[in-house]
């Protein structure tokens, strides 16, 4: 059983965001009442604010703020780079496009407060990095300590990296 409020529904559409004074483009996908996936090579962390413009197939842009829940970054084909979003706000263009796939979604309902607001949501573990040089290519690469024991390889020349002691 899936931990998801919201059943998700699959549409590829041209997106921006912005976050911390920068702009990207990416594609949304994935989209549902509370939130949306958006791919794209420059995920930001988790709880930075986000504000998004989707250009939706009826021709309207949609302007709308979402919290990063989570990122990711990976060279596995399989799976897909990007962040997945919590919608904080979204307009009504948002909400007539979500109502074309369930009727629920596209009423604006009164506001409730977010996971987040409700639950104290224990402080992120600090993440540990290391540098190990490649000895292949001699390029230094920036490794999760927790990933170590799952053999990372290096980001230019894709030889396992070794941890030196």
């Amino acid at each position: 059983m899936s931990k998801r409020r919201h059943e998700r529904f699959v549409r590829r559409l041209e997106t921006e965001f912005s976050a911390e004074g920068k702009n990207y483009r990416g594609i949304s996908s994935d989209f549902s009442c509370s939130g949306l996936f958006i791919r794209t090579n420059h995920a930001f962390a988790p709880n930075t604010m986000l504000e998004i413009v989707i250009h939706l197939p009826d021709g309207n842009s949609s302007v709308l703020k979402g919290r990063v829940r989570r990122a990711l970054k990976t060279t596995v084909v399989s799976l897909k780079n990007g962040m997945g979003v919590e919608l904080i706000s979204k307009d009504p263009h948002y909400s007539r496009f979500m109502a074309t796939f369930t009727p629920e979604c596209g009423e604006e309902p009164a506001a409730e407060p977010s996971r987040a607001e409700t639950v104290k949501e224990p402080a992120a573990e600090a993440v540990v990095f290391e540098i190990v040089t490649c000895v292949n290519c001699n390029i230094k690469n920036k490794v999760n300590s927790s990933k170590m024991a799952s053999g990372p390889k290096c980001g230019k020349c894709g030889h396992p990296l070794v941890q030196t002691v």
